[in-house]
């Protein structure tokens, strides 16, 4: 009976992604039916505007995110 071959498991090292530098970011459309907004970003190394489609509940996220860094900037200061 063939046996499993022994494998080791590493731990992955996180890797973080440098952050893409947005200069451009406008809300383009509001679809009620979907609860989406069609947003259109541009990035500083690229002249290209990109659309997407984000859901209404993140941006209501964002803001959350938004007032916890907004009170943590309070504490620091």
């Amino acid at each position: 009976m063939p046996t499993a071959p022994n494998l080791t498991v590493n731990k992955a090292v996180p890797q973080f992604a440098l952050p893409v530098s947005v200069i451009a970011l406008k809300a383009e459309a509001y679809s009620p039916e979907d609860k989406t907004v069609l947003i259109s970003l541009t990035t500083k190394y690229s002249g290209v505007e990109r659309t997407y489609s984000v859901p209404l509940d993140c941006f209501y996220d964002l803001a959350a995110d938004l007032q916890k860094l907004n009170a943590l900037t309070d504490i620091i200061d």
